[in-house]
């Protein structure tokens, strides 16, 4: 029988289609609606690991992300903000709301009453989540301490710069002092820096400053914080690696991607990366030494790490991400189109690797030179100002199904726009207005896929017309088309 559970007394619930079904197997998912898909993988270990029947599982997905609707099973919505309003909120202050929502609270109490146990899965842990602090609650990734403390930049150069090559670094305790070892260093060098808050997720505190104006234009405000300031290091290619450490001797490698860079920030990755075989073969190893170190600090599960190659092959450490990075759904799609039908998935490792300290059973890594069945790439939409959409854009779904066709060859190329936000919707700077994935044979018709879905998302912004379109070729979303098909008749 299903139960909807009663959100009249909790703040910030800003949509619900979860009904309790006593007889269903649950578990919490709570990640931003891009890493929806982890969840069916999550599904599969648990099913493989615990003999459950897989149909009886079901995953509740607590998300932040403010959209128009929802084209997702079991998802909660927790977000302050006003309707018709978009604006990326910090993990942690996302975590302390669900930790203390009397909704999300009510549902675990309620499900605890028919199951043993209650599995929490994240996309990254955090010291505020308190959920896991119920009897019969349990957290499934990383010690929330030891993220914490890679997750600190300054932290991360002090523990990984004596085992693998890093840029020199130096350590700032407040904006004064930041300014005055910067003017130094560009007197000293005459060479750009890399500055960067202890916390800068896919670069959103971080700058390359060519000048001490650039710094002060980014960090007047900041205050007396703590700064880590960096030689910066031309490079030609800023590739980054997924894994699982599983523990001190064992360090599962998913493969390595090229990241989409746009200055410091992150706009999307795609594989196979096109760097030669020796410097990937350069980036798995030191992806290695660097998951054994996070290994003997006590950290167990997936983690990500981004690196720089420079014009002569050199190749330098730039930081590790200690949770499931942008590139996990779509790893989790290609070893699954790659592997033997019976290896474990990348969440499965993660769930031995931190429940029995020990790699899952028929584990196996993939074959990182051949030629892949699916090529893929991702794109970012990111907001650079404040904008308004006049126009929506079907949500899609079926991400796993179409790497899966790609890899079976009955279609050669596909791509989807997800995530899309709605139709009059005032978007923030620094939120998303959609993603892009791309399938393909090939890495242009990856580049395709990217290339027609980044359009797309365009024409939902207000006031905007892409000029590169012909009349002819402009999508139906696009508030100009009726206008161009008229003006070109």
């Amino acid at each position: 029988m299903e139960t909807s559970l009663s959100t009249s007394n909790s703040l910030h619930v800003k949509f619900t289609n979860f009904k309790y079904d006593e007889n269903k197997y649950y578990f919490l998912f709570i990640t931003e609606l891009k890493a929806y898909g982890i969840g069916h993988f999550f599904k599969e270990a648990i099913s493989k690991a615990f003999k459950i029947d897989f149909n009886k599982i079901e995953f509740i997905s607590i998300s932040p992300d403010l959209f128009e609707q929802y084209n997702y099973d079991n998802v909660i919505i927790i977000n302050n903000l006003p309707p018709k309003v978009n604006k990326r909120k910090s993990h942690d202050e996302f975590m302390e709301e669900i930790s203390q929502s009397s909704y999300i609270n009510s549902i675990v109490d309620t499900i605890l009453e028919n199951q043993n146990e209650l599995f929490i899965y994240m996309f990254e842990t955090s010291p505020y989540m308190n959920l896991d602090k119920k009897k019969g609650v349990k957290l499934i990734g990383p010690n929330k301490d030891i993220v914490s403390t890679l997750s600190n930049k300054v932290a991360l150069y002090e523990i990984f710069a004596p085992l693998v090559p890093m840029s020199n670094f130096f350590i700032a305790d407040s904006f004064e002092e930041m300014i005055k070892k910067s003017t130094k260093l560009f007197k000293d060098s005459n060479q750009s820096l890399f500055v960067s808050l202890t916390k800068s997720a896919a670069g959103a505190n971080s700058i390359i400053a060519n000048s001490i104006d650039d710094l002060k234009k980014k960090f007047s405000q900041v205050g007396n914080e703590v700064f880590l300031i960096t030689q910066f290091i031309p490079h030609i290619c800023d590739p980054t690696s997924l894994g699982v450490v599983i523990n001190e001797d064992e360090v599962y490698i998913a493969g390595v991607a090229d990241q989409r860079i746009d200055g410091t920030k992150f706009k999307g990755s795609t594989f196979p990366s096109k760097l030669p075989i020796n410097i990937q073969k350069e980036i798995i190893k030191l992806t290695r030494i660097i998951g054994k170190k996070m290994a003997q600090l006590g950290y167990r599960g997936i983690f990500g790490c981004d690196f720089i190659v420079t014009q002569k092959g050199e190749v330098y450490f730039i930081e590790t991400n200690p949770r499931k990075q942008g590139t996990t759904m779509e790893f989790c799609c290609t070893l699954k189109t790659t592997l033997p039908k019976d290896s474990p998935n990348l969440p499965e490792l993660e769930l031995y690797a931190v429940t029995k300290n020990k790699k899952a059973p028929k584990m196996v890594e993939p074959s990182f030179f051949e030629k892949p069945p699916v090529f893929w790439g991702t794109y970012n939409y990111k907001i650079e100002q404040r904008l308004t959409t006049n126009s929506y854009l079907p949500q899609q779904s079926g991400e796993i199904q179409m790497f899966e066709n790609i890899a079976k060859n009955k279609i050669s190329k596909e791509f989807m726009v997800v995530e899309h936000i709605g139709q009059d919707f005032f978007v923030n700077e620094g939120s998303f207005l959609g993603r892009v994935i791309a399938v393909g044979k090939s890495h242009k018709d990856v580049e395709d896929g990217i290339d027609m879905g980044r359009r797309i998302l365009k024409y939902t912004i207000k006031n905007i017309e892409d000029t590169n379109f012909t009349p002819q070729e402009r999508c139906f979303v696009c508030p100009y088309y009726i206008k161009g098909l008229k003006n070109a008749m």
